[in-house]
């Protein structure tokens, strides 16, 4: 996939099937941000030592659970971390999604809402880049 060249619009996607990543990176380019893709944790931490303004976790495709996102949020403060899913509750990730994600995404993901929350964190740059009133 094709990354914007700066770094501030950059927007890292994690997630297995490779449809769903396709269909989300096509709405985040139709925004003018960059995207970077990989399939699992350790690709997204690589991804991740760039700066990066926001990275998606496919909820669906990548075995997640509280623990991995908390320290995910708190290695990356300066990324804000939103997920996408079919299911619309997740209660094994319940303290991940009220403390630690900026937004959660129903799939299958609506461009307007996608495009609504990468402007709010591209207009609301501020150091802790977790939901507001969280503890990221």
């Amino acid at each position: 996939m094709e990354a914007n060249p700066k770094p501030k619009n950059l927007v890292a996607i994690m997630g297995a099937d490779a449809k769903d990543v396709a269909a989300i990176c096509r709405i985040i380019e139709e925004g003018n941000y960059g995207t970077a893709t990989c399939k699992e944790l350790d690709g997204l931490k690589s991804l991740l030592a760039a700066p990066c303004m926001a990275a998606i976790l496919d909820l669906d495709s990548v075995p997640l659970d509280n623990r991995s996102i908390r320290a995910l949020t708190l290695a990356y403060p300066a990324t804000c971390f939103l997920c996408t899913s079919r299911e619309r509750f997740h209660p094994d990730l319940k303290d991940a999604i009220l403390h630690y994600l900026f937004a959660c995404l129903h799939k299958p993901v609506d461009p307007d809402e996608l495009h609504y929350f990468l402007r709010c964190i591209r207009d609301n740059e501020t150091e802790s880049r977790g939901p507001p009133g969280g503890e990221g």
